[in-house]
């Protein structure tokens, strides 16, 4: 996994909070175990000393109901019949002396009650030599001294049980939470990947999709839903927009059209009267007034028709006719075209820098965005100024994602009037226009229909300070 993808994956949401949910789960399930750990311990050490004390009683009862010697021969014939686990010591103190029992002494800095002693000084059983035991001092008399116990080896064995069992709960637990973990967060980051993904598309223009419902009813089906009417009520919206748009320029087109006609008669007429009269004064000013209104009716003609393109475009309309195009021959092209407007203003076009490359696109689309930006730089550039339009291939990271896609860059940069930073962000509005600009022909589309066929071909485009002037990037896939 490259250090860009670990990079990603610890920055998700969902992973973290699936780790946050493993780590509370363990950490309560290592309460839980260490619960139960000494809740078993504590058991076996109660069963232990209750099995002593009941023990004890029934020695006692015995010595107080048939005496010394009775008790003695019980205590030997226990210690043959019963397991090596028991342990006795009957004790004269007066004289000195073991009565019985297969303990040696009494362990001098111990008083009554319950102990836990080492049985390799005082066992006179090899068995117990490396054993502790837990034991209860008990005075039977003002001479006799019974020490009754057992030993703790077994009692070890089962807490050592325990402890091993415990662990491999602990690691058992461990592995099912993170299971159980990952299949959450994969099924959640599945269900978010693919909001995204939608969300993505959307925003790049395909404003029909929508999120799946699966039927569950659950937080993910309730998002979808209110994701996917939200989505219904804005195509419905964009819709009404495009067709107003729509049914405006086709409407007005018609008797825009009709008008041009008849002042195109008009023009023919005065033309071939002029002629007749020898040109009159007053002809040549209502021949100069058709001719201002015919330029006035195209440009309105020329809008309605960019209109009607971008809407097209943006509402995914117009399909593209993709072919493998050569860079170098549609800037040549280009320049070539643009090449007599420039000319009139003594602006020179360098291409110097043209890489030929091989990509897919629409010609016809492209040649006309393009048309657009160097008209844009010609018009804006003062006489005698200078225009740059070079390509070369380069990478970077897509929209919206970490992963480096190899691009075409195109760039037209000119020495003109440029843009400023507060307007960067709206110039690909519709019918926006800067202030410096607003003197000069113009109806603030051309930059709404470039951004529109750059969005088709999943392309982008940057506006940066050519200090002085404006640089244009564009970056169309090479795939």
């Amino acid at each position: 996994m490259s250090l860009k993808n670990l990079k990603k994956l610890t920055h998700n949401s969902t992973l973290r909070l699936a780790l946050s949910y493993l780590s509370v789960f363990i950490f309560s399930s290592l309460i839980l175990v260490a619960f139960i750990y000494w809740s078993s311990i504590e058991y076996i050490y109660k069963q232990l000393d209750h099995h002593i004390r009941y023990d004890m009683e029934n020695i006692q009862n015995l010595y107080q109901n048939e005496g010394k010697d009775k008790l003695i021969d019980s205590i030997t014939e226990r210690l043959k019949q019963q397991s090596y686990d028991s342990v006795y010591l009957l004790y004269d103190i007066k004289l000195q002396k073991k009565l019985a029992g297969n303990l040696s002494s009494i362990p001098k800095t111990l008083d009554n009650g319950w102990h836990m002693v080492a049985l390799d000084k005082i066992s006179t059983s090899s068995h117990h030599k490396t054993h502790s035991a837990r034991i209860l001092i008990t005075p039977l008399s003002t001479q006799l001294i019974l020490i009754n116990g057992l030993d703790m080896q077994s009692a070890h064995q089962q807490e050592h049980i325990i402890i091993n069992n415990m662990l491999l709960g602990i690691v058992i637990i461990f592995i099912l939470g993170l299971m159980g973990g990952f299949i959450v967060s994969i099924n959640t980051i599945k269900k978010i990947s693919l909001i995204n993904t939608t969300m993505q598309k959307v925003g790049d223009g395909h404003i029909n999709l929508r999120l799946p419902i699966d039927g569950s009813d659950d937080e993910f089906d309730l998002l979808a839903k209110n994701f996917n009417q939200m989505l219904a009520r804005i195509q419905i919206l964009m819709d009404k927009m495009q067709n107003i748009s729509n049914n405006i320029a086709h409407d007005l087109r018609i008797p825009l059209t009709r008008i041009r006609n008849r002042l195109e008669s008009i023009q023919q007429q005065i033309e071939s009267k002029s002629e007749t009269y020898n040109k009159q004064n007053n002809d040549n000013s209502a021949l100069s007034d058709v001719e201002q209104n015919i330029e006035d009716t195209d440009n309105l003609l020329a809008t309605f028709e960019t209109i009607l393109n971008i809407n097209k475009f943006e509402s995914g309309v117009q399909k593209l006719n993709i072919q493998s195009l050569s860079s170098k021959k549609l800037l040549s092209d280009l320049i070539d075209y643009n090449e007599p407007m420039a000319s009139d203003k003594s602006i020179e076009i360098s291409a110097e820098q043209l890489e030929d490359h091989i990509f897919p696109g629409d010609q016809n689309m492209l040649f006309l965005a393009l048309a657009n930006l160097l008209n844009n730089a010609i018009k804006y550039t003062p006489n005698k100024g200078v225009i740059s339009v070079s390509s070369r291939l380069t990478s970077r990271a897509c929209k919206n994602q970490q992963v480096e896609t190899e691009y075409l860059e195109i760039v037209i940069a000119d020495n003109g009037l440029g843009i400023s930073e507060q307007d960067k962000s709206r110039v690909f509005e519709l019918f926006y226009r800067c202030e410096k600009s607003r003197s000069l022909p113009g109806n603030g589309l051309g930059l709404t229909l470039v951004s529109a066929v750059i969005n088709l071909h999943k392309g982008m485009i940057e506006l940066d300070d050519n200090q002085p002037g404006l640089k244009v990037s564009i970056y169309l896939p090479l795939l």
